[in-house]
């Protein structure tokens, strides 16, 4: 594993409060040198319920953020602190849903998204690096390899011996995958050859295995569809290119992959010649409900900050936490983070309790969680005024690093306008989403004028892609608002919240329906017009980039 970590304060010792991550249930010793002559030991027989796994993590993740962590010093030095691969193997957190028999804490949905909204609020770099582990790169292999290849890899990905990622974004295609040109080319013996290169790839330079998708050939050329492989970066062949240096997340590295006559062996298939797509896509699909809760965290964090900030703060009507704009924004904020994590939280149980959960309720998670995650760490960043501002703000680097989570995975407007076509063309679908939450009759009322916009399908292609948008937002809103009407009854706050996303939802609707058909510009129309900017702002294209001398000397190579 190629070590990237050399930022913060490095720990000596395992956290006091952890126990070790290969098994859970072992006892703490007793430092007995601490204890007084006259105090009463208790009995080894000591009969107090022990903490769960989730709750060891949780507890950990919180003394270390207090004691080990600068997320200042890791967006300066672009690195994680040097310890702390070895630090989050230790108490579980590189193995969340890997089996105990691997070494794993076989954590469910529920739990795991507990423990990344918990990183979410403490830094996005930390949540980042275990979700690409633990959702992009764990379940192919958990799900997919063969039980020889599990036996071997997953006891180090969980014991943090090595990490694991995976490739398939490429320079000219990202959400778009059937439009992949990496290939693999089955030879004679059984093996594989692939050729292509890979952009935008989380840890790629770091982990020691990644997940491959190419487009398969058979030894004859014959295609066989996209499958996947499972590479150890160490091969020969795998060339790993530029670090991307992104506004954000800077401690988590983007790298592009290039896979130059890079041989693999036959057990490196992952699941069946063809099978790739569905693979990557129980991945994927995953991570986006894991991504919401990473932007729950930070958003529950900064309204945190926002809030402590206006109580103490005097404005010109008093106090700021009793000015009823500042009340609202607050409040709104709050509402659309309790919302999300309802919905969440629902995904979760069905998959918990073993349930097929439609792939509508992922992208909605993906779509409304980030974006809803996003503007409450928006709106805190607001009502801190100009502290919000610095960069030397808590809330200040959330803005930046969670700003890219409305576009991993797939970016908002790519999955509303997909999930709108796939709605639009099968509505009957729709019903049976709304259904598995029981709705209440109102919420049925706007069921039933969403899907009535859906049906007014128009005929221009352009037109096409917007009404698909709209439909994918207004499903959202509408699977969103029928989870918050379920659990309305449970506190004040959530009847807050189920009142605001329905009043969001018919906003939306009423926007939907007088405002859809407007004529876009065509395309020469507008590229004219943004051609017109020259005249106001002028050639401004700077020609001194790179200032610094990066290549090596050739009189020393």
């Amino acid at each position: 594993m190629r070590a990237r970590h050399n930022a913060g304060p490095t720990r000596h010792s395992a956290h006091p409060n952890v126990c070790n991550a290969q098994d859970p249930r072992e006892e703490r010793t007793m430092d007995t040198e601490t204890i007084s002559h006259d105090a009463v030991v208790p009995e080894l027989t000591d009969s107090r319920p022990q903490a769960s796994p989730t709750t060891r993590i949780l507890d950990f993740l919180r003394g270390y953020a207090r004691n080990f962590l600068n997320s200042r010093v890791m967006d300066e030095r672009r690195s994680l602190p040097p310890a702390l691969v070895s630090d989050f193997a230790e108490v579980g957190l590189l193995g969340l849903q890997v089996p105990r028999k691997y070494g794993g804490q076989g954590l469910g949905h529920a739990d795991m998204n507990r423990v990344f909204t918990q990183l979410g609020a403490i830094d996005a770099n930390l949540a980042v690096f275990c979700a690409v582990h633990n959702t992009l790169g764990i379940p192919p292999v958990r799900l997919s390899a063969t039980e020889r290849v599990k036996d071997e890899v997953l006891p180090r990905l969980a014991g943090g011996q090595a990490l694991i990622t995976s490739a398939i974004s490429e320079p000219g295609i990202g959400s778009h995958v059937r439009g992949m040109t990496t290939t693999a080319s089955r030879n004679a013996d059984g093996s594989f050859t692939i050729d292509g290169t890979k952009k935008w790839i989380s840890l790629g330079g770091d982990a020691r295995y990644v997940n491959v998708f190419a487009r398969l050939r058979d030894e004859n050329g014959r295609p066989g569809g996209i499958t996947g492989f499972l590479v150890d970066s160490r091969t020969p062949g795998f060339e790993i290119g530029p670090e991307m240096l992104t506004l954000g997340l800077r401690a988590v590295p983007q790298y592009d992959l290039s896979f130059r006559n890079l041989r693999v062996p036959a057990s490196a298939l992952l699941g069946d010649e063809g099978a790739g797509l569905d693979i990557a896509k129980t991945a994927f699909m995953g991570g986006r409900v894991v991504l919401a809760a990473m932007t729950l965290g930070a958003a529950m964090r900064s309204l945190e900050l926002a809030q402590r900030f206006a109580k103490g703060r005097e404005i010109a009507t008093g106090p700021m936490a009793e000015n009823g704009r500042i009340r609202e924004m607050l409040a709104d904020a709050a509402a659309g983070v309790q919302a999300a994590e309802s919905l969440i939280s629902h995904i979760a149980a069905w998959q918990d309790a073993g349930e097929i959960v439609p792939d509508a309720w992922f992208f909605c998670a993906k779509i409304l969680g980030c974006e809803l995650g996003w503007s409450a760490i928006d709106k805190a960043l607001q009502v801190l005024a100009a502290r919000g501002f610095l960069d030397t703000n808590t809330v200040g680097q959330h803005f930046r690093d969670f700003r890219l989570f409305r576009i991993f995975e797939g970016s908002t407007e790519a999955l509303t306008v997909y999930l709108g076509t796939m709605l639009v063309r099968n509505p009957e679908e729709f019903a049976k989403l709304v259904n598995q939450v029981q709705p209440t009759a109102q919420v049925l009322d706007l069921v039933d004028q969403v899907a009535q916009i859906g049906a007014n399908r128009p005929d221009d292609a352009g037109a096409r892609h917007i009404h698909a948008a709209v439909i994918g937002e207004l499903v959202s809103w509408t699977l969103m608002t029928a989870v918050t009407s379920h659990v309305a009854h449970h506190s004040a706050m959530h009847a807050y919240t189920a009142s605001w996303t329905e009043h969001q939802l018919r906003q939306r609707l009423r926007n939907a329906q007088l405002d859809l058909r407007r004529n876009l510009p065509s395309l020469t129309e507008f590229s004219e017009h943004v051609a017109t900017y020259t005249d106001v702002i002028g050639d401004i294209d700077q020609r001194r980039w790179p200032a610094e001398e990066w290549r090596g000397d050739p009189l020393l190579r």
